[in-house]
């Protein structure tokens, strides 16, 4: 985006354009001796720039340079060059100052050597400090160098997400990335409604009563992620404000802006909605549940008779077939929660909803919840516990279903040492059902693995018949009998563990 003061846009018939750049030989010339003041003045005072390139807005379009200025500023990186800290070396040399009662230059000279010399340094290197802090005296350390053609798209983008910030909303269609562009709109916390996968509407920042000036900029952030799509058309209204306030359409397609505009795309799912999302997150990851549930941030988009929704995590799980959805609902308007709910209420599976207790609307006696959905109310931050017992409840649900299915078959089991992953793969449910169903009387269920009870024997006879006392010795020896669970093994075999710190090889084992 661009300072609302450097927007360039004519209206005609009731539509307003931003007055884009074309990708003509004039102004790439413009857009490389632009770049070229900034790629070759490194080490320069950004007064020293400025004046050179304040030459460029004599009888060219102000605001079209000093537009190309601001983006190309974003690119560099500015310090301030100095040998003792600016406050320290002007609160130095006020001083010597109000004590000389320095009235010329002359004096001046002289107050600068005394603290120059006081200080250490030399005087150069005193009135280079002085006010190195200062704006025009910072000096161009590197600058992110780009293409003039880049650098004309990326100006033509900016013009056009300027104007959408003035925008009350804007109906947007597209043919391509419609993943990309739901978990943007997300990400920014926009407020849509779609009735069709590929048509949506946004409401723009004038719509609100607060936070217009971050809404804008969210709503003006996903311009740049709609142009990557295909066969993309925006609808906007434009909330001119002169005498008498207006409404125009900013009407923009991939057609009349293909070779315009600069496409760049962006993984939102790199950072949060919220903190409390993150908060809910980390809080998971760090729990005990985590070691059986996946946790996916933003999934794929969900597709309801009530258009559009993508929740904000799913959960699935590591060794079953199974997965569920998880919402958190926050503040919103009292209107947009409304759609929100009728969207949940139209889902065509069981989802976990967390709601905020003290929105404003909850309290309305007007508001009515309707959920045929599992809700967990919380206030500043969601229960992690409520979600785990959840999470719990439906797996224990599942499994149930699972041991049912398993009763009426006869499960089979060949070799000395079977994988449990293996069985659950071949009948198709979780491990936990088969532990849960095996009763071969010839078998030892083990966490990951089903034992023949004749190799347990062998393994128990060799470690009698060696007398071997050592933990690190008996490990080795049931390893070496193709068993990788030894301590499982030892457990179940009547050996306990008799340990002298956390030392493994000074450990024993002793036959209860």
């Amino acid at each position: 985006m661009l300072p609302s003061e450097l927007l360039i846009t004519r209206t005609k018939k009731g539509r307003i354009y931003p007055e884009f750049v074309q990708i003509d030989e004039e102004h790439h010339e413009l857009a490389e001796e632009l770049i070229e003041v900034y790629r070759n003045f490194a080490g320069k005072k950004k007064s020293e720039i400025d004046e050179i390139l304040g030459e460029f807005e004599h009888g060219l379009n102000f605001k079209r340079v000093r537009g190309l200025r601001t983006l190309l500023e974003r690119k560099c990186v500015f310090e301030s060059k100095f040998t003792v800290e600016p406050v320290l070396a002007r609160k130095a040399v006020f001083e010597a100052a109000s004590i000389k009662k320095v009235t010329n230059g002359k004096e001046r000279g002289v107050v600068i050597e005394t603290v120059a010399k006081k200080l250490n340094i030399s005087v150069d290197d005193l009135e280079q400090s002085l006010w190195a802090d200062m704006e025009s005296e910072v000096v161009l350390d590197t600058f992110a160098s780009l293409s003039p053609e880049e650098l004309l798209k990326s100006y033509n983008l900016s013009l056009a997400q300027t104007l959408l910030f003035k925008s009350t909303g804007m109906n947007v269609s597209f043919k391509g990335n419609y993943k990309e562009i739901f978990r943007a709109i997300k990400y920014l916390g926009l407020m849509y409604i779609s009735e069709e996968g590929n048509k949506i509407r946004v409401e723009g920042a004038s719509s609100l009563l607060k936070l217009s000036e971050r809404y804008g900029t969210s709503l003006a952030k996903l311009l740049p992620v709609i142009v990557n799509s295909d066969g993309w058309e925006i609808d906007a209204e434009i909330v001119i404000r002169r005498d008498t306030p207006r409404i125009y359409h900013f009407v923009l397609g991939d057609s009349r802006s293909k070779n315009l505009l600069l496409s760049k795309e962006k993984d939102f799912r790199t950072t949060f909605d919220s903190g409390i999302e993150e908060r809910f997150y980390n809080a998971f990851l760090a729990s005990p549940a985590s070691k059986n549930w996946e946790l996916i941030r933003e999934p794929d988009a969900v597709f309801t008779g009530k258009g559009v929704f993508i929740p904000d995590f799913k959960f699935k799980h590591k060794e079953m077939e199974m997965e569920t959805y998880f919402e958190i609902v926050g503040f919103w308007t009292e209107e947009y929660i409304k759609r929100k709910l009728s969207k949940l209420r139209a889902m065509p599976f069981t989802m976990l909803v967390a709601i905020d207790k003290n929105l404003a609307c909850f309290n309305s006696a007007n508001f009515e919840l309707g959920l045929n959905q599992p809700v967990i109310l919380f206030s500043r931050k969601v229960p992690v516990g409520e979600v785990v017992r959840y999470l719990a409840r439906i797996e224990g649900e599942e499994i149930k279903r699972e041991v049912e299915r398993l009763k009426g078959m006869r499960i089979e089991i060949e070799g000395d040492i079977v994988s449990i992953r293996d069985i659950a793969m071949r009948y198709d449910v979780g491990k936990e059902a088969v532990r849960m169903c095996l009763n071969n009387p010839e078998y030892v269920v083990f966490k990951e693995v089903v034992v023949k009870k004749e190799l347990l024997n062998e393994v128990k006879d060799k470690l009698v018949s060696m007398n071997i006392k050592s933990y690190v010795e008996a490990r080795k020896a049931i390893e070496d009998s193709g068993l990788s669970n030894p301590d499982e093994v030892l457990a179940h075999q009547g050996f306990t563990v008799q340990w002298k710190g956390l030392d493994m090889g000074a450990a024993s084992i002793e036959l209860d």
